[in-house]
């Protein structure tokens, strides 16, 4: 199935990398990028994995107790929404 990513979840994704790559480590920011690939390729095997959300009307699974992911899934594609850094406030994820 093919992965199509949206230009917030690059933004987001590229902000979360350089955050960790300058104030944790970049061996924690590898950890990252291999936990992303990990959950894409179980969503590649099982698109609805992750919880609905109907408010949203996306899926979202959680990549680490800090970061998740929401996506939608349609028999063609699945489409990488946005990640989201579950300690900011409670915004539309969206804009």
């Amino acid at each position: 199935m093919k992965i199509i990513w949206s230009k917030k979840a690059e933004y987001n994704f590229d902000t979360i990398e350089n955050y960790l790559k300058h104030f944790w480590s970049p061996l924690i920011a590898q950890k990252f990028i291999k936990d992303i690939l990990h959950i894409i390729s179980l969503l590649e095997n099982n698109p609805s994995l992750g919880k609905y959300n109907p408010k949203l009307k996306c899926r979202s699974i959680v990549i680490s107790r800090n970061v998740t992911l929401y996506y939608e899934a349609t028999q063609d594609y699945i489409e990488l929404i946005a990640f989201y850094n579950n300690r900011q406030k409670p915004i539309d994820i969206f804009i």
